[in-house]
């Protein structure tokens, strides 16, 4: 897989593989602007008559499969238009930009952003048919903040007669929403340029995820090995891959074919106390999150399984000693505490960067380019923060609650994005999702956050609730920081960048609102995504939330005391990770590895098992044969996650399209979501 000639000596050479840097023209970038969005454009298209029919995502992923599609066909352009037409062929520089803004342009189409958004603005409205005191509730929305005609949002969730979208009565609340949704990316994104130049140059962090779109946009893989020995564990990887989905797709469409399914849970083994916990685990066979876990640091692969596991075995202990209460060990707030305990210190460290970096905004006089850059986005950050404050403050949020909420929220964004740059795991929910809202009202307790900011504001809270139950803030961050750090490896002008940012993310956020309210006035909310009548599962999500928000008014709950404790512990645990590491370098216990172990709760962790086996693979090859044998390893694992990506992501959706909707539901696009 070398796709050109074997490195030469005036090559710059890379740890993601060796290419010449041919730059990036504005002829050039244009061009890869315009594949970009014609790849986001096509896929909002396959996504409304597809994902959103059917519920089967092709948007699912980490990387996005769209993402790796796109550059996986750009690739295979490259390899034919250098035999026929050399110059037409694309060049590394245009393969990352295009792969940056179908990721950032993708998502927004995707499970957990606009379509985890909107049913917030309607859902109050819609139960209120049925329930008077829902709709009294409702009443506390201000008139631009959703449609107010009953007949619209009736037809959002159950489909229109004539199948049309009411664009006039949508209209202002999407160009209100838009404004905001756009502030709240534009302030992420500030906060991503602020903090690249410190983790990028100086920690030099080393983004495990972007292997593989650095891999496939390199001119050859000579740092990995000769090139057979390479090529050969290369194509053993993707055969691995190739052999588990194939075997896969064999069984759906022949029963009898054996095929080794996609988990094995615990739980018809572990019924009886105390073992119950350990029926919330299982082992999934993520190809992908092995072949990337192979280039994550073993500190993080090695505290993720230890520490996930040691938290079912804490609960095991517990349930044995008769505390099994419900939600012990309170495992995501566990993830919550360590959250804000790497957030603070994450801010802590950027201390003396700040100090600088401000004062160089303010002062006269010539300034570096990164100074400039950073002027600049210091100037963004507190725009987009005044305009979401003032956005609050309008709809009736009370800033008492708004402004604590937005700063947990922004401190989860940072810490996400420091996962994605320090360790890549290809997951998504990677974070404790409702503790930014859920810990905010449990340490005040209900009673008091509703007395303190009043009915309008508590019920404004949970309208807001979609961004910290989803990580619709927190994706953009993560995509936006693997953006730079791509574009600070193939030395694309920083102008470019920001451009190519800005339109996929407003390409992507203009088609996700006709992907989603053309779907909904089609067959309905409540049909769309294979809901069946019981409602897409981001709507029923957005109703739940409701439903607690008026039971809290109702009957206040009290404080839940042990929550706090665990939310307290989490964050005193990581501190004192922290600090082990400050003392004893070669700690294997890493903080963010406690964060990942205890981020999806109670439920099953998908992400322990593929990282145990990488710590292994990788850590017995670097005993045996050191750097050597661990870099010869490179191309089986890139091979590996490839052909996963390959086979799940975009033979299998292809294929289904001939075949019975019964038969291609049979093996879902799996992908660490």
């Amino acid at each position: 897989m070398s796709g050109g000639t074997e490195r030469s000596s005036a090559e710059p050479a890379s740890a993601f593989g060796v290419y010449s840097r041919q730059g990036l023209t504005p002829g050039r970038a244009s061009a890869a602007m315009l594949v970009a969005l014609a790849v986001i454009l096509l896929t909002a298209v396959v996504t409304r008559y597809t994902e959103m029919v059917t519920g089967r995502y092709i948007t699912q992923g980490v990387p996005p499969v769209p993402a790796f599609a796109a550059i996986l066909l750009l690739l295979a352009l490259r390899v034919s238009l250098r035999v026929v037409a050399p110059r037409l062929a694309p060049t590394r520089e245009q393969m990352l930009l295009v792969y940056v803004m179908v990721g950032i342009g993708v998502i927004l189409s995707g499970a957990y952003q606009l379509r985890a958004f909107l049913p917030h603005l309607v859902s109050m409205q819609y139960q209120g048919k049925t329930n008077p005191a829902m709709a009294e509730h409702a009443r506390a929305l201000p008139e631009w903040f959703a449609p107010r005609d009953p007949k619209a949002i009736e037809d959002y969730y159950n489909g229109a007669p004539d199948h049309a979208v009411p664009w006039g009565e949508w209209a202002r609340p999407i160009i209100v929403w838009s404004f905001f949704l756009t502030a709240v990316a534009a302030a992420a994104f500030c906060l991503v340029l602020l903090v690249q130049r410190r983790w990028i140059r100086e920690e030099r962090l080393t983004f495990p995820l972007l292997n593989i779109a650095l891999a496939m946009s390199a001119d050859d893989w000579s740092p990995y090995g000769p090139r057979t020995v390479r090529r050969g564990l290369f194509a053993l990887g993707f055969a691995v891959a190739a052999l588990f989905n194939g075997s896969n797709i064999l069984h759906v469409l022949a029963p009898s074919v054996p095929a080794p399914g996609f988990y094995l849970l615990f739980s018809p083994f572990f019924v009886d106390r105390p073992w119950t916990p350990l029926g919330a685990v299982g082992i999934y066979y993520m190809l992908e999150a092995i072949g990337i876990g192979y280039f994550v640091p073993l500190d993080v692969t090695f505290s993720t399984w230890f520490f996930y596991l040691a938290n079912r075995i804490f609960a095991v202990a517990g349930t044995a000693a008769g505390y099994d209460k419900p939600g012990f060990p309170y495992t995501h707030d566990q993830s919550a505490g360590g959250y804000l305990a790497v957030g603070l210190l994450l801010v802590w460290g950027l201390r003396k960067h700040v100090g600088p970096s401000l004062a160089a905004l303010v002062r006269r006089g010539p300034k570096t380019e990164d100074e400039r850059a950073e002027g600049i986005a210091w100037l963004g950050l507190g725009v987009s923060t005044l305009f979401i404050l003032a956005f609050s403050h309008l709809a009736g949020f009370s800033l008492l609650i708004a402004i604590p909420y937005f700063a947990v929220i922004a401190l989860f964004v940072l810490v996400y994005a420091r996962i994605r740059a320090e360790t890549g795991v290809p997951f998504g929910f990677i974070y404790p999702f409702t503790l930014p809202k859920e810990m905010i009202i449990n340490a005040l307790g209900a009673e008091r956050t509703l007395s303190l900011a009043g009915h309008r504001s508590f019920v404004l809270f949970s309208s807001f609730a979609w961004m910290g139950r989803h990580h619709q803030v927190m994706e953009q961050a993560a995509y936006q920081m693997d953006g730079v750090k791509l574009t600070h490896e193939a030395g694309i002008r920083r102008a470019t960048f920001v451009t190519a940012v800005a339109v996929a993310f407003i390409v992507g956020l203009g088609a996700a609102f006709w992907v989603h309210l053309s779907a909904y006035y089609d067959v309905g909310s409540n049909m769309a995504g294979g809901g069946g009548g019981g409602g897409e599962w981001r709507a029923v999500v957005a109703a739940q939330e409701y439903q607690q928000m008026a039971g809290r008014m109702t009957a206040a709950p009290p404080q839940d005391v042990p929550r706090l404790q665990a939310l307290g512990g989490g964050f005193a645990f990581t501190s004192a990770l922290y600090w082990l590491r400050l003392r004893w370098l070669s700690s294997p216990f890493h903080p963010l590895g406690f964060i990942l172990a205890t981020a999806y709760g109670e439920s099953g962790n998908p992400m322990w098992f593929p990282l145990l086996v990488a710590w292994f693979v990788k850590a017995s090859l670097l005993r045996i044969g050191g750097l050597t044998f661990y870099r010869r390893g490179m191309p089986f694992f890139l091979g590996l996650a490839m052909g996963h990506f390959f086979m799940a992501g975009v033979f299998w959706p292809v294929l289904s399209l001939f075949l019975a909707p019964e038969a291609s539901r049979a093996y879902p696009l799996y992908f660490g979501g």
